[in-house]
């Protein structure tokens, strides 16, 4: 585990240069304004730790609470931020889609829902029937494609009562109308007395950028981002209780993401690299000029100084592995940035309170099979 804690200087550029390569984390010891879109059909209206104690206190059941305590008998963080998954839409053995869950007040709020998402939420040892508020920065299939299965899975087979609500850009809701069509059969065959047809709405926010969701001390901002044939696309501020994380989404190089990031607990943000032969040919700039490179980032996070950097949404071309995530850190690091940064890895966690504690992914071993609604993770 890694600690940051809040510098008396915080708005200085000099910070340590950290190796938070895949590698270099399983080296470390582990420490411690919407516009809601009337839908009748979707019942939408108009309008610091090391080894055992740390993987035990992130295995909490429900979203922290300030003044709580953790399940290893420490304070609980103010926020909690779980990288679900840090996929591109490339395939990979180890990393899933896009998903990011943020827990707070009591509130989980989930950003983007990419292939994965509801199993690796499972592994995490949070269960899918507790997420139902998503908020998508835009409407590419790899940033939703899972969104089904926790519409779903969670209803007939976890006992799942309450309504899905989903916060997206303009067409949010013809999706959700193309899903319900395409799981017609569900809809209705599969609904009965215990499993209610009703407990399957979908009430759908169409966003615009401002304050989107205020509520318990939690309040959620979005932000326009450029993403070319993804836009409308958005990012995401996410604030309670004085501390705040950034959700870039997909985007190139956006000052709105530095806007809203300027000194933010956690930013996380996109990243595209690909091999020499690629770069050089060219054939795939067009795929390139829609999301941020290496050099890029550097930019972004040296203009906003988080007092920690993540990259998620990491989409390589010919840089496999480890070493293909070196590449890219290698990369920011010569373009500039000093500050604290981190490749993100799936179900790896950011717990912020007057710290920020990096904690690598808990292991799987001895987690429960999740067959029905009475399993405790």
């Amino acid at each position: 585990m890694r600690i940051f804690r809040r510098s008396s200087n915080a708005g200085s550029s000099s910070r340590p240069a950290t190796d938070n390569s895949p590698a270099a984390i399983a080296r470390r010891p582990l420490l411690g304004a919407a516009a809601a879109l009337p839908f009748g059909l979707l019942g939408c209206n108009a309008a610091a730790k090391t080894g055992t104690e740390a993987a035990s206190a992130t295995a909490s059941e429900t979203a922290p609470r300030a003044g709580q305590q953790d399940a290893a008998g420490g304070p609980a963080p103010t926020v909690r931020v779980r990288l679900l998954g840090t996929g591109g839409p490339e395939m990979s053995t180890t990393r899933q889609g896009m998903s990011t869950l943020i827990e707070a007040g009591g509130l989980r709020l989930l950003f983007d829902v990419g292939r994965g998402a509801t199993q690796n939420m499972y592994e995490s040892r949070v269960n899918p029937k507790d997420v139902t508020k998503i908020f998508l920065t835009h409407l590419h299939n790899d940033h939703y494609e899972d969104l089904p299965t926790l519409w779903l899975n969670p209803w007939f087979m976890l006992g799942r009562t309450e309504q899905l609500e989903i916060w997206g850009p303009p067409g949010t809701a013809g999706m959700v109308k193309g899903m319900r069509a395409m799981y017609q059969h569900d809809l209705d065959h599969r609904s009965n007395a215990l499993f209610k047809k009703e407990y399957l709405d979908i009430r759908v926010h169409e966003i615009r950028p401002g304050i989107v969701y205020d509520q318990d001390g939690v309040k959620v901002t979005a932000f326009t981002v450029e993403h070319k044939d993804g836009n409308p696309a958005y990012g995401f501020r996410f604030d309670h209780s004085g501390k705040s994380v950034l959700l870039s989404g997909d985007t190139t190089y956006h000052e709105n993401v530095v806007t809203h990031g300027k000194g933010v607990d956690a930013l996380i943000h996109n990243v595209i690299a690909f091999d020499e032969e690629l770069t050089k040919s060219g054939k795939l700039k067009a795929v390139e000029e829609k999301l941020t490179t290496p050099e890029q980032a550097a930019r972004v996070f040296s203009e906003a100084r988080p007092r920690i950097a993540v990259f998620s949404h990491i989409a390589k071309k010919g840089l496999h592995g480890e070493a293909g995530d070196q590449v890219i850190m290698n990369r920011t690091r010569k373009a500039g940035y000093d500050g604290p940064l981190y490749m993100g890895l799936d179900r790896m966690t950011i717990d912020i309170a007057d710290d920020v504690t990096v904690r690598k992914p808990l292991s799987t071993a001895g987690l429960p099979e999740l067959d029905g609604p009475g399993v405790r993770l």
